[in-house]
């Protein structure tokens, strides 16, 4: 036998071993649906369920001249979209829900960059199933404290793209499911796809960054002074609260936002109500607080437990350098 064949002979035996092995390993899974959120062409349509709530949204995906586009819009109600650009955002009426997400999604994207999610989750493949016509491997992630919820996710057993995700709350309910019903891989798209409306405005994502470094040399700062373990700034370095601004935090599977604005009027703190609100996995906690003697209101949003939120929001307090 050549020595030719032999390698050939090895290589047919060693690819379906390899294919077997990247199936079985869950951050390989995560690692390949990843690539997938980025760098394929796919167009479809996906339901969206939040509580009682139930909505359809459509997605365009692709990557043209080396750029990433996407187009995220409602199919029900008033109209609301999100068009990006590379790094250009233009939203048409979006709504906090379609924002935040339109978040998650761009947060599942880069979920194997954080090395430390072995720490906080457990990684399980759990078996096959189908959906949206195609064949998928499914993969569980479930908390190792009580301080983050878990996931349920079905990948595309060809591409690894993401086509049904549930995201787990307390004694295994659903707090929210995307599930595709229609998707098409290898999307021949162009930039024509993805043009903006009139209507549209573009968030600014510049201004709060840079209203963190006036605010840090400063004299005085308001602090989080306590994170669920795994959550750092998405800001590096940075736990800082500017006024009237926010600070992002993130473990790598999930996303909260700290909000601290200056109350109005002649209220005290006390006069304030204190509470929480939630839809689906998303929690609301607000809280009045005096930070020298001037009474604000800090907010804490994101997937993210009740109690969770309280004791971040609690954690705010003035630091002087």
């Amino acid at each position: 036998m050549s020595l030719f064949s032999l390698l050939t002979i090895l290589l047919l035996l060693i690819s379906p071993a390899l294919s077997l092995a990247a199936e079985s390993d869950p951050r390989l899974l995560l690692d390949k649906m990843s690539h997938s959120f980025m760098e394929r062409n796919y167009q479809g349509t996906f339901s969206f369920q939040r509580g009682d709530s139930i909505e359809s949204l459509r997605i365009a995906h692709a990557v043209i001249d080396g750029k990433e586009y996407e187009r995220l819009e409602y199919m029900d109600g008033d109209k609301r979209e999100i068009i990006r650009r590379g790094h250009k955002l233009d939203c048409i009426h979006p709504g906090h829900q379609l924002v935040r997400f339109y978040q998650h999604q761009q947060n599942l994207k880069t979920t194997t960059q954080n090395a430390s999610l072995d720490d906080y989750y457990t990684f399980t493949v759990t078996g096959m199933d189908r959906v949206a016509g195609r064949a998928t491997i499914n993969l569980t992630i479930s908390p190792k404290d009580t301080h983050r919820f878990g996931y349920r996710l079905s990948l595309d057993k060809a591409s690894g793209l993401l086509l049904r995700s549930e995201l787990i709350g307390p004694k295994d309910k659903v707090l929210e499911r995307f599930q595709y019903v229609e998707i098409h891989l290898n999307a021949k798209l162009t930039k024509q796809d993805f043009a903006g409306a009139q209507e549209a405005y573009h968030p600014d994502h510049a201004a709060p960054v840079a209203a963190r470094k006036a605010m840090a040399a400063g004299d005085q700062h308001w602090k989080v002074q306590w994170l669920p373990g795994g959550f750092t700034s998405t800001v590096a370095n940075q736990n800082f609260v500017t006024e009237d601004d926010m600070a992002t935090f993130t473990d790598g599977m999930t996303v909260f936002s700290v909000f601290l604005e200056r109350e109005s009027g002649n209220k005290t703190p006390s006069q304030h109500i204190e509470g929480h609100a939630q839809k689906g996995a998303t929690t609301a906690y607000s809280r009045a607080i005096d930070l020298s003697g001037s009474p604000h209101r800090v907010t804490v949003v994101g997937e993210i437990p009740a109690k969770t939120a309280q004791q971040i929001a609690r954690s705010i307090a003035l630091v002087k350098p």
